[in-house]
């Protein structure tokens, strides 16, 4: 490509004071630059014209091989002249681009006089050459491809595009519109873009509207393509409008304003925000309506305010005897209008599942600090039947393990699941204090087993001092009808002598290991109580 502008730059050594064409700077794909005239576009051949040796000569060159050709004015005149479709507002330009071309071409001749003091000049030169005159700045070319009318009146969809073309051209920007037909042999949004940027438009914007039938309203999106470099920076801005009031809702508080400013990456008009009201129904009534970041709202039927304008989610739930009847829905905002939901409760019965890395981790109630005497609910894994609604805390707590406390909303749903990685101890005096909270726990745990293994001795003991005394009041009863006169050596006499005295061996008997079982208890007990305080 160099070679083709050396030969230009030889043989356009002069022009006329009364050029033949326009002055134009030229750059070839290469990156080559050349000053030079123009003398006109015709098809794809680009013809260029100069003076050598007192003679005008005319270089012709196919298009494809040019990158630009800018006028003084700083219009691209290539990119006039190939463009594949022509945009309804540039319909002025394009004419008048199209007239100066046909003029250049007839105006250019091959017997012009010579002027020897005018020389074509290669961006290579010198500092004693002529200075290159560089081509005045050009703004950068913006396109809107106009808001898509599917599901939505046409005329909604054509003041919206009337109403962000009029905000982009008071930013600005030379806007062009068309519509998507415009650009033949595209059928998605990339494609579009990448045509239009091949043309040279360097800040493409798409509408789209978007219909919700659910909450009776629509969806205005605005995504910004912007050409820095090869590839372009995207920005999608989104706002929520009602149906019902569409343009009056836009153009308030600024929103087509935000969304503007937000799709061209900048920073918004900060406006205070429009409530949304909230009106839920449920089946059956008197339902408790709460939010996950929230605790209860109110009872079903009832209309809440908020300030939201993103999607977020509302339970409404309803106990019965520990039976869980619940449902959930998810709300889209509505600036300034009100949404109206119903919902139709359900048999739940939510369980929070909790999974800890590394596993075995005990679980206690965060509602009060963890102590020695602290009992551990359950451990890791493991699934815990909730039967109240609302925010809820647990303590994890795992040997050589930083604590975790972990927050979360109990939600009228089957199975809540709750995944913490725990994360290893490091810190020498934190190690101390849980190693010591360890001990004293592992103590107090060896105390509960001797104070309960005392009480279970000591009342076995009891029970054998009870029943030796049973004996003994058995042995006394005997006793006393032996004293009665009669024949001392009769075989009834003789039977009640030997049952007295086994009542008296086996009271005996009784007492002694009751005894002993006493003083086992007593000492196991006085073990468990030191080690367990």
């Amino acid at each position: 490509m160099k070679k083709i502008f050396l030969l230009i730059a030889l043989a356009l050594t002069a022009t006329l004071a009364n050029p033949e064409g326009i002055y134009v700077d030229v750059e070839l794909l290469s990156g080559t630059r050349q000053r030079a005239q123009l003398m006109g576009i015709e098809n794809d051949t680009v013809s260029l014209g100069g003076y050598i040796q007192n003679k005008f000569t005319i270089v012709k060159i196919a298009k494809r091989q040019f990158k630009r050709i800018i006028d003084e004015k700083g219009n691209d005149l290539l990119a006039t002249s190939s463009s594949s479709f022509t945009p309804v507002s540039s319909a002025i330009s394009s004419a008048a681009s199209s007239s100066s071309a046909k003029k250049i071409v007839a105006s250019s001749s091959s017997e012009a006089p010579v002027k020897a003091d005018t020389v074509l000049a290669d961006t290579t030169q010198t500092k004693d050459s002529v200075p290159e005159q560089k081509p005045a700045p050009q703004p950068i070319k913006s396109i809107l491809i106009a808001y898509g009318a599917e599901g939505v009146e046409q005329s909604i969809a054509d003041q919206f595009t009337a109403l962000t073309a009029r905000l982009l051209m008071e930013s600005g920007e030379k806007l062009q519109i068309i519509r998507k037909s415009d650009v033949k042999n595209c059928n998605d949004n990339i494609c579009i873009q990448t045509e239009l940027a091949s043309y040279g438009y360097k800040s493409i914007y798409f509408g789209e509207i978007v219909p919700n039938i659910k909450t009776d309203s629509l969806t205005l999106n605005l995504t910004h393509a912007f050409y820095e470099d090869s590839l372009p920076m995207l920005h999608r801005a989104s706002i929520n409008v009602s149906r019902n009031s569409a343009l009056s809702d836009a153009i308030t508080n600024n929103k087509l304003s935000n969304q503007l400013l937000d799709a061209q990456g900048k920073e918004t008009i900060k406006t205070k925000k429009n409530r949304t009201y909230i009106h839920i129904e449920t089946d059956p009534d008197g339902a408790t309506i709460s939010r996950s970041e929230k605790d209860a709202i109110c009872k079903s039927p009832c209309t809440f305010v908020t300030a939201d304008t993103t999607k977020f989610t509302v339970y409404a739930y309803w106990n019965v005897d520990r039976h869980l009847w619940g449902a959930s829905t998810n709300i889209v905002p509505l600036p300034g209008d009100t949404v109206h939901v119903s919902l139709k409760l359900k048999r739940v019965t939510p369980e929070i599942r909790i999974l800890t890395f590394p596993e075995g981790a005990s679980i206690y109630k965060a509602s009060s600090p963890i102590t020695k005497r602290s009992k551990a609910i359950a451990q890791t894994p493991e699934k815990i039947p909730m039967f109240n609604m609302g925010t809820d805390s647990l303590l994890i707590r795992k040997a050589g393990y930083h604590d975790t406390l972990i927050s979360f909303f109990v939600a009228p749903v089957p199975q809540i699941d709750l995944s913490i990685d725990l994360k290893k101890l490091t810190d020498f005096d934190e190690i101390e204090k849980q190693n010591k909270w360890l001990h004293d726990k592992k103590m107090q745990t060896i105390g509960e087993a001797f104070i309960g293994g005392g009480a279970g001795t000591i009342l076995i003991g009891s029970l054998l001092m009870y029943f030796a005394h049973l004996d003994y009041n058995d042995a006394d009863d005997i006793k006393k009808d032996l004293r009665i006169p009669g024949a001392a050596k009769g075989k009834n006499y003789q039977d009640k002598v030997k049952k007295n005295k086994k009542l008296v061996d086996q009271g005996d008997n009784k007492a002694i290991a009751g005894g002993i079982l006493l003083g086992t208890g007593a000492a196991l007990l006085g073990i468990g109580l030191y080690f367990y305080f």
